[in-house]
């Protein structure tokens, strides 16, 4: 993801305009301050690749996939295995940082740290979540974009049918 403050000169006037980039299944990629003006035909040529071999009555499906999928892409499409990695390296490192030495190092093992590997995943994949920003200009964004998302993929009908 990508964020620049681009100041753009209008005669006197002197104006910040935003910048961010997120992307999506398909290799799609939007600034979610400046959508392209093609950006429902660009969403219903992607959902229309990634349903094409779907039977019409998995379509819902299908939709409900491909929702979860931009959801993954726009959270960084981090692989979970490479974000256990991460935790145990941070427990670690943590541990060390803190006491010196590693007091027992089957605690990566323990009921709490799966279970905090599992919230992790769950918050990733929430419709509603911050998309691993704080700034709330962003994420409110964001879901708008998701929503108008949401609503192409919906609205979806294959122009075979």
């Amino acid at each position: 993801m990508l964020i620049n403050h681009v100041v753009a000169y209008m005669g006197k006037v002197r104006m910040k305009m935003r910048s961010y980039t997120i992307n999506l299944p398909r290799g799609l990629k939007v600034d979610i301050f400046n959508l392209p003006e093609n950006f429902d035909e660009e969403i219903n040529r992607v959902f229309g690749e990634y349903t094409q071999e779907t039977v019409e009555d998995y379509r819902d499906c299908d939709r409900l996939g491909f929702i979860d999928c931009c959801v993954r892409h726009i959270n960084g499409d981090k692989d979970r295995y490479d974000v256990v990695d991460e935790k145990v390296k941070d427990f670690i490192t943590y541990q060390w940082e803190e006491y010196g030495q590693l007091d027992n190092k089957d605690d990566v093992y323990s009921s709490d740290f799966m279970a905090d590997c599992y919230a992790e995943g769950v918050q990733n994949a929430i419709l509603c979540s911050h998309f691993g920003t704080t700034d709330h200009h962003i994420y409110d964004q964001i879901q708008k974009v998701l929503v108008r998302i949401i609503k192409v993929v919906m609205n979806y009908e294959d122009k075979e049918d």
